[in-house]
């Protein structure tokens, strides 16, 4: 995997050791030992949702999900399929949109009823709730092993400052069976995570330590 700067390289490497130092401690293997399988379930190319080989324990397979922005790196594990997203509010590298513009930005991924939830944001918040409803679908979308592959516009959320919840999506499942929670991943960012399935609690690890207790 290439890229084009050196530091999205070192989150990626930084996001594979602490889902191998979280995912061991599920598996029972070493972290050196867990392998994933990022083969995709549509076209057999190897960008698919990653998966653990062996990733069998008692109770159910392992699921995971890996997202960086910025100076932070977050792994979500469960017992169900999993997505998490994070994105870096303040001191971004890059515009939102590339022109800063989350407006123009929008009119692609948002439906129209969560545009005109943005529209009536002040135009000072309008990029902190454009993220909500970002971080949302993207968490979505990357339990579902859809990530970008699927329409944002097509996966609709609450984007007001209620509770966190999946309004439609294009899939046959019903949008109830979906638990979708926002996340503190701490000041200038803004994170989500969803669960295909029933999640009432999230238990918060710093990933720093554990890979500490690995050194």
């Amino acid at each position: 995997m290439a890229y084009r700067r050196d530091e999205d390289r070192a989150r990626f490497l930084a996001g594979c050791a602490l889902a191998k130092t979280v995912l061991a401690r599920y598996t029972g293997l070493r972290p050196a030992a867990v392998q994933f399988d990022r083969t995709c379930g549509q076209c057999g190319e190897p960008h698919g949702k990653p998966v653990v080989e062996g990733g069998v324990v008692e109770g159910g397979v392992v699921e995971h999900s890996v997202a960086h922005s910025g100076d932070l790196v977050t792994v979500a594990v469960a017992r169900a399929p999993v997505g998490i997203d994070v994105e870096q509010l303040d001191g971004r590298p890059h515009p939102l949109g590339g022109d800063g513009d989350p407006e123009a930005l929008a009119r692609i991924v948002l439906s129209a009823a969560e545009r005109a939830v943005l529209a009536a944001v002040p135009p000072a918040g309008r990029a902190r709730a454009f993220l909500v409803a970002w971080t949302r679908k993207e968490a979505v979308t990357k339990a579902t092993g859809d990530g970008l592959r699927a329409a944002f516009s097509d996966v609709v959320v609450a984007a007001d400052a209620g509770a966190p919840r999946l309004v439609s999506w294009p899939y046959e499942r019903s949008v109830h069976s979906v638990s979708l929670l926002d996340l503190d991943a701490g000041p200038g960012y803004v994170a989500a995570l969803a669960v295909i399935g029933r999640c009432q609690a999230v238990r918060a690890r710093d990933g720093s330590s554990l890979l500490a207790d690995q050194a």
